[in-house]
């Protein structure tokens, strides 16, 4: 911080000290403040008259909630919409790396596993029925409505 800095502070502080001081004294009604602060804490004693209906905030309340509700309807359909793309795209990328590396990476793990290819089409089978199980569980929650 450079003595500019720290001068200008002190400056400020001072201005904000005298500023509030005046404040205080037109809040306690004093003829010799400023007029301005004087009207201005007038204003603030006086609520001015307001005719509003008995229900207004359960109105105002109520109309906030709907607005929202839709906000939220309206984000949450964008958001479930953009999240079904982005699988649909990861999904393709995925299918498409498998088709490209698939041959080296299976001939990689069959030359892993004990069995040998016997031992890899049986790791195929384990992989897909465990696909098909995850696949059926997700069906199952969206189409059939739970039991309370």
């Amino acid at each position: 911080m450079t003595t500019h800095d720290r001068e200008h502070d002190r400056t400020a502080h001072a201005i904000d000290a005298q500023r509030w001081l005046a404040q205080e004294q037109a809040r306690r009604g004093d003829p010799d403040a400023d007029a301005g602060d004087l009207r201005i804490a007038r204003a603030l004693r006086r609520a001015p008259p307001v005719d509003l209906p008995p229900d207004f905030a359960t109105a105002v309340a109520r109309s906030a909630a709907a607005q929202a509700r839709a906000r939220a309807e309206a984000s949450t359909l964008l958001e479930q919409r953009l999240l079904r793309g982005l699988g649909f795209v990861f999904a393709l990328s995925a299918a498409v790396v498998v088709a490209w590396y698939g041959r080296g990476w299976a001939a990689a793990l069959a030359a892993t596993l004990p069995g040998g290819g016997e031992a890899l089409g049986w790791c195929a089978a384990a992989a897909v029925c465990l696909l098909g199980n995850w696949g059926l569980g997700a069906m199952k929650r969206r189409w059939v409505a739970p039991a309370f």
